[in-house]
């Protein structure tokens, strides 16, 4: 499987799945928006064209959150499609992740 990542300023659109091979590399992005932002800076990772997200997206996902609530940054996840939104539902990341509404 294949993920596309934009970066448009602190906006990310991810166009694809995010799993074993792929996570990686969202990953190292993340890493790399979040340590580059400044305190208070919004991140959107917009999620509305991603096929699927499996156990190794939500471990990134997560990670990132935790990363960028550490350096004052707020992670938000955005156009959530209904399966992505059933998943992060079922594993209870949707009380833990800021989602859009």
């Amino acid at each position: 499987m294949s993920l596309a990542i934009t970066v448009n300023g602190s906006r990310v659109e991810l166009c694809g799945a995010v799993d074993l091979q792929t996570a990686p590399s969202l990953h190292a992005e993340l890493v790399a928006l979040i340590n580059a932002a400044g305190s208070g800076t919004v991140l959107c990772v917009d999620l509305g064209a991603v096929s699927l997200v499996d156990s190794n997206g939500l471990s990134v996902l997560l990670g990132a959150h935790e990363l960028a609530a550490g350096r004052e940054v707020w992670l938000t996840l955005a156009a959530l499609p209904g399966h992505v939104r059933r998943t992060l539902s079922v594993t209870g990341l949707d009380e833990v992740l800021h989602i859009a509404a």
